[in-house]
């Protein structure tokens, strides 16, 4: 399973970072200022860089000091090679995290999750939860999941609404996903131009509209249609990638080229248009 990485910082945060890297004095702090729930923290992110054997025993470790560190079971989960190991890990993760922030934290900080940094490795548990669900062909419990991620962080800083807009295409939730489309209007990239050219022609079938949808999706990224109709499977994708580049095509083809391929007639409607990639 994979390491789900932090996203790029905004503006606002960037300002913030460079302003601590820059002050003159940068604080030291020994282990024994620390408590048991940062050095659990520490050991767990120290894990990601040692051997698999040497890794375990940092957890082991670190959840002797805190059992109820996050970090600790996302890492367990992020190393299992069966997805049903990793549901079990991530999933215990998510049920510390429902504990720990529910209740009066839940209703005061509900809406921006994500911009408070103790709740992150919940959130990202949260979303490798989902995509264990997805994986296992519980999908419409893997949608709620995401939804309740929106819920949480409107602001989407993980880019949950991806994923969720294209399983909702799927699914046949258009109505869900309209709702969606309209929070995110001012969306771009290959994600959202060929998730509404998707839409269009699952609703519409071919026509005017979803000609123009698909042929400005292609202009957004060429490397998307390529990697679609492609009889090779996409796995793997990258952890960064550029706006109209082949990584970010090969990021949104991971998820959608099934499902492109399982509705009826999209592969060979989009087929007519690959002389323009």
């Amino acid at each position: 399973m994979k390491k789900n990485k932090d996203p790029l910082l905004k503006d606002e945060d960037l300002k913030k970072f460079m302003n601590s890297f820059l002050s003159d004095t940068t604080p030291e702090t020994d282990d024994e200022d620390l408590s048991e729930e940062e050095r659990a923290q520490d050991l767990v992110e120290e894990a990601y860089g040692l051997s698999t054997k040497d890794a375990i025993k940092n957890i082991d470790l670190a959840l002797n000091l805190n059992p109820d560190c996050i970090e600790a079971y996302e890492f367990l989960g992020s190393v299992q090679s069966r997805i049903e190991s990793a549901l079990t890990y991530f999933e215990k993760g998510v049920n510390i995290g429902k504990r720990i922030f529910g209740d009066n934290y839940l209703k005061k900080h509900r809406s921006h999750f994500w911009g408070l940094h103790e709740t992150r490795p919940y959130m990202r548990c949260l979303l490798e939860y989902a995509d264990c669900l997805y994986k296992l062909g519980k999908k419409n419990l893997s949608v709620s999941i995401m939804e309740e991620m929106i819920l949480l962080n409107p602001n989407d800083n993980q880019g949950v609404r991806d994923q969720l807009m294209l399983h909702l295409i799927e699914l046949n939730e258009f109505e869900k996903f309209k709702t969606y489309s309209e929070l995110y209007k001012g969306d771009f990239g290959a994600n959202a131009f060929f998730n509404q050219a998707l839409y269009s022609f699952k609703t519409e079938g071919e026509n005017e509209k979803s000609d123009k949808l698909l042929k400005e999706a292609i202009k957004e990224n060429k490397f998307v249609l390529p990697m679609i109709i492609s009889s090779k499977v996409q796995t793997n994708y990258p952890d960064t990638y550029g706006i109209g580049s082949k990584e970010e095509a090969k990021y949104y083809s991971v998820f959608a080229q099934r499902i492109w391929q399982q509705t009826p007639g999209a592969v060979k409607w989009m087929m007519k248009f690959r002389h323009s990639a």
